[in-house]
């Protein structure tokens, strides 16, 4: 297989620094784009850390979706132990070839990865936002989605908790295809005709990957916008027309898409009536066997959620007031987080920095993690209100449009391999 990639980055019209991260690795065939949250700092720091430890554990012979796992402990321990970086994170989405004739993607987050496959382009991963999922619950037209106030909340991220849930697509190249991975900067600003358009008439794979920054510049530039573009030039025409050796034992949690399938053989006929009513009575109780166990697994499943969704607490805000939710943020199938206690701490009177936390949930744990937070953003608070005479008041710049959280995204924590919205 030969590819040839290029890429362009821009922090955009709006952000003061550049939080998105990419990676073209030619010699391993790995093509990845991170796009980082939690403030000016921690965005930055959360992409470069996913990206590194994901470039460093694929060349060592780690599988992808264990190196993006890898890439997501990265993280947390960059984290660990640093106040300003508490509550970064990032998504990722890596592109890397398998065989001779096909890409394996591993994807988390909104950030994105297309395919233009004979003048038409395919959108090859799904996002884990929230607005996303109730698109894919039909409780909201794409149309709607593209105004939604909270389109900015992602449900997956790396650097959120110590387990990640990675998705897996193996897809089909021929010579001609293009694959296009971005950041949200782009498809928030860009419509995917748009982007398809000048997919399917630039040749060059470098000149396409600037004019598509350009474009979200153009609309906008709300936010950073990061591009790479991988062309295929030759194909592998020995490679096993088996394309399931191809694709890695699916891990715990992980989804697996498998772009051809063999048909299914025949069912022999039966011979006589009594066989035909025998195998039908065999089938039902095979469903019913088959059925019962997965009843049940989903009522525990429900149930555990509902615990989940009900032991956790997280510091946000009500109106000007920091408040303690019981709860996750964004709310779990149902389960919408309520206020637990009411702290009196305005949140205009806090530092940017916790000003913009409290406005993500980005604090999230026991009720007792908790209270100890609120008790450092009353001392803080308290600091900010005596030194306003000798500070200029600074407004924090907003990640997304005007509607938008003043950070880049919140971040909800799923616990199951797909997460959905409430």
């Amino acid at each position: 297989m030969k590819l040839a990639a290029a890429s362009a980055t821009d922090q955009g019209l709006v952000r003061a620094n550049n939080e998105d991260a990419f990676l073209i690795d030619d010699q391993r065939a790995l093509f990845a784009v991170a796009d980082g949250m939690g403030g000016h700092r921690g965005g930055e720091v959360a992409s470069h850390t996913a990206i590194e430890a994901l470039r460093a554990a694929v060349a060592n012979g780690t599988p992808l979706h264990d190196a993006i796992t890898r890439a997501n402990d990265a993280v947390l321990a960059r984290a660990a132990g640093d106040d300003e970086l508490t509550g970064m994170g990032t998504t990722l989405t890596a592109v890397v070839a398998v065989g001779g004739r096909q890409l394996l993607i591993g994807h988390v987050g909104d950030s994105r990865a297309y395919l233009l496959h004979e003048g038409t382009l395919h959108r090859a991963t799904d996002d884990h936002s929230l607005v996303e999922e109730l698109v894919r619950e039909g409780r909201l037209t794409p149309e709607q989605a593209e105004a939604h106030p909270q389109r900015a909340i992602v449900t997956r991220a790396l650097g959120v908790d110590t387990s990640v849930d990675v998705d897996l697509y193996t897809i089909d190249i021929e010579v001609g295809d293009r694959v296009v991975i971005c950041s949200d900067g782009l498809t928030t600003m860009v419509r995917e005709r748009d982007i398809e358009r000048l997919a399917r008439t630039e040749p060059d794979p470098q000149r396409l990957a600037e004019a598509l920054v350009s474009a979200a510049n153009a609309a906008g530039g709300e936010d950073n916008t990061t591009v790479v573009v991988v062309d295929v030039l030759e194909v592998d025409t020995a490679a096993s027309a088996d394309h399931t050796a191809l694709i890695p034992e699916q891990a715990p949690g992980v989804a697996t898409s498998a772009v051809i399938a063999p048909p299914d053989p025949p069912e022999p006929p039966a011979p006589r009536a009594s066989r035909q009513r025998g195998s039908r009575g065999r089938s039902v109780r095979g469903a019913i066997l088959v059925l019962l166990p997965l009843l049940l697994i989903i009522g525990a499943a429900t149930a555990a959620l509902g615990w989940y969704a009900r032991s956790s607490y997280f510091v946000g805000a009500s109106g000007n007031e920091v408040v303690i939710y019981k709860g996750v943020p964004g709310g779990v199938l149902g389960w919408n987080p309520t206020v637990d206690e009411r702290t009196g701490i305005a949140v205009s009177a806090l530092p940017t920095l916790d000003r913009d936390r409290v406005q993500t949930n980005s604090s999230r744990g026991s009720h007792a993690t908790a209270q100890s937070y609120v008790e450092r953003l009353r001392v803080a608070a308290t600091s900010t209100t005596t030194t306003t005479t000798t500070k200029p008041k600074t407004t924090p710049t907003t990640k997304k449009r005007s509607t938008t959280p003043t950070t880049k995204k919140r971040v909800t924590t799923p616990t199951t391999a797909k997460s959905k919205g409430p």
